[in-house]
């Protein structure tokens, strides 16, 4: 995450349509038949803040040649970027290539390296949309993924009786406040619309998101905490971002737990096994050799 002490003000026709927050509608459906036995468990493995390193750009493709077959997705966290490096296009070429070598479907959120953070933010998003649109769409699968219409880079799915959600949600600068604002408000109404439509098809939640929480996204999570404290089921944050492993509940609640995946230079993508039946679901897997073991926090 790079910090920049740069005024921008970021046009919205770029972000966002002209309705209102508040329509959180769901749209661009890509398969009609959804998977839903809540008797099952999900098995996926995520990764985020890679490729940063000329060696990261050797080592991305190789851990997704080997990703276990076991998946039924892969998501990336955002920040497919080192902070101090231009936002040419030509790294969202590269990334975007990289990705696209999965075997199993692959979703991406975006981080703040690649958007925000940009000198020029705009131009920035229009790569980050080029590239990374619909990313999933280049893949075939059997479960139907929902989008909102305000803001088509937030994404929803359920599996086996876990709701999956992915939000743009971004640490970094502020580098345009209304528009942060904004953002944050018509993630709210995405996840309450999909709360409420999914109401009792669902066992266990998990929100994609890239920002490690901070004060500056408080308008975002005291509303996202009131809303599954009410549904009183078991949530997992997962995001990138502050690059070291984190497992905690830091949002006042028994309800959400937070995980902070590894920077993906320094770990293989992690397995995240969700069995909606348990009371605590969520198992996870580093993945990590003898070596890595003794290198990373625990």
């Amino acid at each position: 995450m790079r910090v920049l002490a740069v005024s921008f003000t970021l046009s919205f026709a770029l972000l966002v349509t002209q309705p209102s927050f508040g329509q959180a509608l769901l749209v661009n459906s890509t398969s009609n038949s959804p998977t839903d036995d809540q008797s099952s468990e999900v098995t996926f493995y995520a990764m985020g803040d890679v490729p940063y390193a000329p060696n990261e750009d050797e080592l991305l493709p190789k851990q997704i040649e080997k990703l276990p077959s076991d998946g039924r997705f892969l998501i990336h966290l955002g920040d497919i970027k080192d902070g101090a490096s231009p936002c040419a296009e030509e790294v969202y070429i590269k990334v975007s290539s990289m990705l696209r070598k999965a075997k199993s479907p692959t979703f991406i959120i975006p981080g703040d390296n690649e958007w925000n953070d940009c000198t020029t933010p705009d131009v920035a998003w229009k790569y980050w949309l080029k590239h990374f649109h619909n990313f999933d769409t280049n893949w075939e699968y059997d479960f139907k993924v929902r989008r909102q219409k305000v803001r088509n880079e937030n994404f929803s799915f359920r599996l086996h009786g876990v709701l999956f959600a992915g939000i743009n949600l971004v640490g970094g600068r502020v580098h345009d406040e209304t528009e942060w604002k904004l953002r944050h408000a018509q993630n709210v109404a995405w996840l309450e619309s999909l709360l409420k439509d999914n109401h009792g098809s669902y066992q266990a939640f998990v929100l994609f998101g890239h920002a490690h929480p901070v004060e500056k996204h408080n308008d975002f999570f005291k509303p996202f905490v009131t809303l599954v404290d009410e549904e009183k089921l078991p949530v997992l944050y997962l995001h990138g971002d502050g690059h070291k492993w984190i497992k905690d509940k830091p949002f006042g609640t028994e309800h959400v737990t937070r995980v902070q995946v590894d920077q993906g230079g320094v770990a293989p993508p992690l397995k995240i096994t969700v069995r909606p039946a348990l009371k605590d679901p969520f198992v996870f897997d580093r993945r990590l050799s003898p070596a890595q073991k003794q290198a990373l926090p625990r």
